[in-house]
């Protein structure tokens, strides 16, 4: 768990700090979650399923970005987090798009 964390640009926690922030991410993905399968309608997956989408598409964003980011003034962790958010979110349009 550590190793995926320090992979998409984290820095090595506590083990208590790595559930809470594992926690807060999950929590964050089950609300967009939700807000994504109320906007989307019958062309979601429903709950658990946007959120998953959410989840694989923000650690995609999250990777690609620490990996491949311009240096900006920006924090880079808000950065981070504001891409991981749009890239979770676009993956779920892309998938409900091409869903036959």
């Amino acid at each position: 768990m550590r190793s995926l964390l320090t992979m998409i640009g984290l820095p090595d926690l506590p083990f208590l700090s790595v559930i809470l922030i594992t926690v807060m991410i999950v929590l964050a993905a089950l609300l967009f979650g939700w807000i994504s399968d109320m906007l989307l309608g019958d062309g979601g997956f429903g709950i658990m399923f946007n959120a998953a989408w959410i989840l694989i598409g923000g650690f995609l964003g999250a990777w690609a970005w620490h990996r491949f980011g311009i240096p900006t003034r920006i924090d880079p962790n808000a950065l981070r987090a504001a891409v991981a958010l749009a890239c979770g979110l676009g993956f779920l349009v892309v998938a409900a798009v091409l869903r036959p």
